[in-house]
């Protein structure tokens, strides 16, 4: 029997067009709006920070601070002296190149300085401090370094270091190592010299002259201690030449060589 079950073939449904047409619009529409309130802000943003950064850069220095223990730096020349760097404004001053340019001052060991919000540089400054002459034209420093400075009265007392240029941070450091030798003995160094050929020598403040050569130092220093301290008579030694591998060459002054004659001439 014929049967009436064949299936008709269904239809594609679709949905309507129109919700396609009202929902793009408004999507397209919502992102314009968000790239303009973005686009708006950036403006804002960009436009405050133009106008704060204007502002910032006017900022002129109002104070000029400089402050320190020191006793041969002139503070209000430093002040004169920097007052027209500030021209540039609050922010713009470069603050590296003051530095700089003040630790290249005699006497002038370091310099901090820096922004103290709104509109005032404080500058702090710290002194050379003198170990030795060099010199007629300066000094050394605690690390050997030369600087420049007319002559000081206050440090009159202070050793003289002599050498051939370059050699000064050594030379501060054998200082400094044969004063630490040379203490038990009560001799105070009055001068310590390098000569070209790297020989050294040392003056004391009693006149007595020390001649160490080139090489063991330490080892002619210990020899020279023990003559000092069991041989000879401190206040007639005039020289003391170290320069052998054993023993050493005394030179007695020309006060102790004119007694002996006397009394020669008297026992005789």
């Amino acid at each position: 029997m014929p049967t009436n079950d064949a299936r008709l073939p269904r239809r594609a449904t679709r949905k309507p067009a129109a919700c396609q047409m009202t929902i793009a619009p408004v999507s397209r529409l919502r992102r314009w709006v968000n790239r303009g309130l973005l686009v708006t802000g950036v403006a804002l943003v960009s436009a405050g920070l133009y106008q704060g950064g204007t502002h910032l850069s006017a900022q002129q220095v109002e104070r000029l601070t400089v402050m320190g223990d020191v006793q041969h730096i002139d503070v209000e020349a430093i002040q004169s002296r920097l007052a027209p760097r500030f021209a540039a404004g609050f922010f713009a001053t470069d603050l590296t190149d003051l530095r700089h340019e003040l630790e290249s001052l005699p006497w002038v060991y370091r310099v901090n300085i820096r922004r103290r919000w709104p509109a005032e540089i404080e500058v702090t400054l710290t002194e050379q401090r003198p170990l030795a002459r060099w010199g007629e034209g300066g000094y050394l420093n605690h690390e050997g370094e030369f600087f420049a400075a007319s002559p000081d009265p206050l440090y009159q007392d202070l050793p003289s270091l002599i050498g051939p240029d370059g050699t000064e941070v050594s030379l501060m450091r054998r200082y400094q190592t044969l004063s630490g030798l040379l203490e038990p003995t009560g001799l105070q160094i009055s001068e310590l010299s390098l000569d070209p050929l790297g020989q050294v020598a040392v003056r004391f403040d009693s006149g007595l002259s020390l001649l160490l050569g080139t090489k063991d130092i330490s080892h002619r220093v210990a020899r020279f201690k023990r003559l000092w301290e069991e041989e000879l008579p401190a206040q007639t030694v005039a020289k003391v030449d170290l320069r052998y591998e054993y023993g050493a060459a005394v030179t007695f002054s020309d006060a102790e060589l004119a007694m002996q004659g006397a009394r020669n001439r008297g026992e005789g």
